[in-house]
């Protein structure tokens, strides 16, 4: 198991002095049904019950946090609230409030203990191009499966970010090693002449 990242320019609030940043491409969500499937395989815990205890996790955390409470699940980390509104003086007593208080984030601290099991993570950077070789490999090996290749395969069986299996197939497309044989929008490709 890896975790895929890509580098990205630095703009906006970010730190000058740092030129790219680091953003984790995620390969999916998995949701509640899934983590109550996974948990009932592992544990002698019904579907049913996971369900049931997030739920009623889930609203009590909703009225602590209503409380003015933080929440701490030990393992997990601490929830606590994030206000928003706009700023004004009080004209009698000259403090300084806020007009319209709402809810702006759910902010969530890890613990330790959470940290330090994702310690041993593996990353892998995804944005880097491939060499030469590997895509060759890759799309003989794409080719020998099916007759035709997709954008989508080239990203997943090179693990690139979309910009760059997009650049691959225009630059393989240019050197006639694929050519499309689907529409303008929807490209499929097929073996070019110049194909290896």
């Amino acid at each position: 198991m890896t975790v895929d990242y890509k580098l990205l320019k630095t703009h906006g609030r970010l730190p000058k002095n740092r030129e790219y940043r680091a953003v984790t491409i995620e390969n999916r969500t998995v949701g509640l049904e899934q983590l109550g499937e996974e948990i009932q395989r592992a544990t002698t815990l019904t579907r049913t019950d996971i369900l049931g205890a997030v739920s009623a996790l889930k609203d009590e955390i909703v009225l602590q946090l209503m409380s003015g409470n933080a929440v701490h699940l030990p393992g997990l980390g601490y929830f606590s609230i994030a206000v928003k509104g706009d700023l004004y003086e009080d004209p009698r007593s000259h403090h300084l409030r806020l007009q319209n208080p709402k809810v702006r984030t759910v902010k969530f601290r890890p613990d330790t203990e959470m940290k330090e099991r994702l310690r041993p993570t593996v990353f892998k950077n995804a944005s880097s191009v491939p060499e030469p070789e590997e895509v060759d490999k890759t799309l003989r090996e794409l080719f020998a499966e099916k007759p035709f290749v997709t954008v989508a395969d080239l990203r997943r069986h090179l693990n690139l970010s979309p910009a760059n299996s997009y650049r691959i197939a225009e630059r393989l497309e240019k050197e006639g090693r694929i050519r499309n044989g689907g529409s303008w929008r929807n490209k499929v490709y097929i073996k070019g002449d110049g194909g290896k």
